[in-house]
């Protein structure tokens, strides 16, 4: 079992636990920008999916970074193959999803340190790759293909909300010799 991983940049990443779950559904919402431009709601169904932790955290585990004064400033979801709130996985990967960082903590390392910490514990889990995806222009794409992702376009076929396609990411773990 995967131990927190502490920051050189003043944060720990560790799983969340229950009682935070509002906090963290909240963090979620502000870090996809919701509340923030006049008009960029989410859809009903897109808002119980970002506020409803717990059937993230049944899912596989919710991941968070909380700074040095303990509060919870990131978060990402890693899904378990199979699970009923993946929509990339392939039914053998685990999968990665909304990965969200507080604006005003963004520039920290904190979406990389949690991306990394998925991928660890995703491998304790014996799956073959960790796939996510993002929106056409979502910065986080540069983290991804810095550590190891590579695109794959066949998979791109769902609408981002604010147009266009989302972009899917997979990172294969490479397999030793007699595993």
């Amino acid at each position: 079992m995967s131990t927190p991983l502490q920051s050189r940049v003043g944060f720990v990443i560790r799983s969340a636990r229950a009682e935070e779950f509002s906090q963290i559904g909240e963090i979620t919402l502000r870090g996809f920008g919701h509340g923030k431009e006049p008009g960029y709601e989410p859809t009903a169904e897109r808002r119980r999916l970002l506020l409803d932790v717990a059937a993230r955290a049944e899912s596989g585990d919710v991941l968070v970074a909380e700074d040095e004064g303990g509060r919870l400033i990131g978060t990402a979801s890693l899904l378990r193959p199979g699970s009923a709130v993946t929509r990339q996985s392939d039914g053998e990967e685990a999968e990665l999803r909304l990965l969200a960082t507080l604006p005003g903590e963004r520039g920290r390392g904190v979406g990389t340190a949690l991306v990394l910490e998925a991928l660890q514990r995703a491998r304790e889990w014996g799956t073959p790759a960790l796939v996510l995806d993002t929106g056409p222009d979502n910065d986080s794409q540069n983290i991804y293909a810095r550590l190891g992702f590579t695109r794959v376009v066949e998979r791109e076929t769902q609408l981002a909300s604010r147009g266009g396609f989302l972009v899917v990411f997979r990172h294969q773990f490479t397999q030793e010799s007699g595993q």
